[in-house]
């Protein structure tokens, strides 16, 4: 994209002299490619901008005419604004791979600037203190930063991402989201699945909320191919699993979505995309109940 700005700025400078022309174009594309340079090496900011705007002046002092590159200010100032983006992150210098392959990308407005549209930009999961490094570099306060977007950009995480557009952005710690990313990348991907389930069924409303549901991924239980009340009332019959059992002689009288819907009713469960999806802990609670209950029973005595 940054390429595509950059070819689109010099081939956009036309000149009847084409010797001018040529020079002008080689002195623009120089300029933006120390700017580029620049970026990568001490990061965006207001005296980044300054020079970079200092650069084009020079070339437009040389020649009257060269003040034409001024007609293209829109797509240089975007082209700046994109490129100081794009290197104001953290992990610094990452490849376009290595951005699509990271599990989360969250938008960080810049405190030292106050053009819409200019942020950093931090990749989840990464080191605790070079994030905080990174914070303390560009002067951002994170009990107080304005957070834009968060992107999860695989079908693994896309789960989350609905899950962060529910909770309110001034509640949403950096630190916190690169602890839930942390753990999440260490899960097997079998529990990272479940963990993508959990959420709708038990819909956290912090970020500490999501990271304590990684505690209990063991309670939840997953069922696949349930589409419908129904097909879970006889999943639930078949395998002797509702609360009332059934003589054999019953069973082709049953109202098995009734049965279905009275289960979901009396037990923390949804039936998600396909996937019958439960709190099992409900199942240790009620044990541990009528065990308190004999053993009260049992003292009586």
């Amino acid at each position: 994209m940054i390429k595509q700005m950059q070819k689109r700025i010099v081939e956009g400078i036309q000149l009847p002299d084409k010797k001018q022309q040529n020079q002008l174009r080689k002195d623009v594309e120089q300029a933006l490619q120390e700017s580029i340079k620049d970026l990568a090496e001490h990061g965006g900011g207001p005296k980044a901008e300054d020079r970079f705007w200092k650069r084009l002046e020079y070339i437009a002092a040389k020649e009257p005419k060269n003040r034409i590159i001024y007609q293209h200010y829109q797509d240089i100032s975007y082209f700046w604004q994109y490129t100081e983006n794009w290197y104001s992150c953290y992990p610094p210098n990452l490849s376009e791979e290595e951005r699509e392959r990271s599990l989360c990308a969250v938008e960080i407005e810049r405190p030292d600037s106050e053009k819409y549209g200019s942020y950093l930009t931090a990749f989840l999961p990464c080191s605790l203190e070079g994030l905080k490094k990174f914070f303390a570099d560009n002067s951002v306060d994170a009990k107080s930063c304005s957070i834009g977007e968060i992107y999860c950009g695989s079908e693994t995480t896309n789960v989350l991402t609905e899950n962060f557009e529910k909770l309110p952005r001034e509640e949403v710690d950096v630190f916190q989201l690169n602890e839930l990313f942390c753990r999440f990348d260490k899960l097997p991907e079998e529990m990272q699945r479940v963990y993508g389930l959990t959420l709708p069924l038990k819909e956290p409303r912090t970020v500490k909320e999501m990271i304590n549901l990684m505690d209990h991924l063991s309670e939840v239980c997953v069922v696949n191919d349930i589409q419908n009340e129904r097909q879970l009332g006889e999943f639930l019959v078949e395998n002797e699993l509702f609360d009332v059992p059934f003589p054999d002689e019953a069973l082709p009288y049953l109202d098995y979505a009734k049965i279905g819907r009275e289960h979901m009713q009396t037990h923390e469960s949804k039936i998600i995309h396909g996937v019958y999806v439960e709190d099992a802990s409900y199942y240790e609670m009620e044990q541990t109940s009528e065990n308190k209950e004999r053993d009260d029973y049992e003292m009586k005595l």
